[in-house]
């Protein structure tokens, strides 16, 4: 989010997503309460946009 910066409270909301993001790939990571919901709603970012790339596949008719 490029318009947060500059006060104390922006830093520590961009160091918490940041920590979070590197911590998807651990199954039981060690986090805040801010970063476990900013990992969460990362996993299902992910597995949202995974839902509509199957989707798009199986939507586009074959031409061969």
């Amino acid at each position: 989010m490029g318009g947060l910066s500059g006060t104390k409270s922006d830093d520590f909301i961009n160091a918490a997503k940041a920590r979070a993001e590197a911590a998807i790939q651990d199954n039981q990571p060690k986090l805040t309460k801010l970063e476990k919901a900013f990992r969460h709603a990362a996993l299902r970012r992910r597995a949202q946009d995974a839902r509509r790339a199957a989707d798009d596949h199986r939507a586009k008719p074959n031409t061969h």
